[in-house]
């Protein structure tokens, strides 16, 4: 029986490893946009404004999409750019998913002396009657 369900599951590529990400499987892959315009973030109060949203739709979809959740983990901002959404070159994005843990997202400023945490969402969910 396991070796049935391994031979489906190599034969459907059902299972994606991480090292066989790359760009170019991205672009096959249905990565929808985070709005029908594209988002051109340039100032702090953009980033403010407009990336939480943003990217509490890529958590909540992390949470949902394997596919996502990897190509996400591994091309954060390259996944922002296929849907849409541009970030200045002295921001950089950092998403951690940890084995017990709720997906979570820092962005950051370039700075001289380093970085600088400017915002982190963390995916929580609440069910209520």
């Amino acid at each position: 029986m396991f070796k049935k369900l391994k031979d489906l599951i190599l034969k459907n590529k059902l299972f994606v490893f991480k090292k066989d990400l790359d760009l170019d499987h991205l672009d096959s892959q249905d990565l929808s946009r985070f709005s029908e315009q594209d988002i051109i973030l340039e100032t702090e109060s953009d980033l403010q404004t407009y990336l939480p949203d943003v990217l509490g739709q890529a958590l909540a979809r992390t949470w949902v999409d394997k596919r996502f959740l990897d190509a996400f983990f591994e091309y954060p901002v390259e996944i922002l750019e296929r849907g849409g959404v541009y970030l200045p070159d002295h921001i950089e994005l950092e998403f951690l998913k940890e084995e017990k843990s709720r997906p979570k997202v820092s962005v950051y400023e370039k700075t001289k002396s380093g970085r600088k945490k400017i915002l982190e969402l963390k995916l929580i969910m609440v069910a209520e009657r």
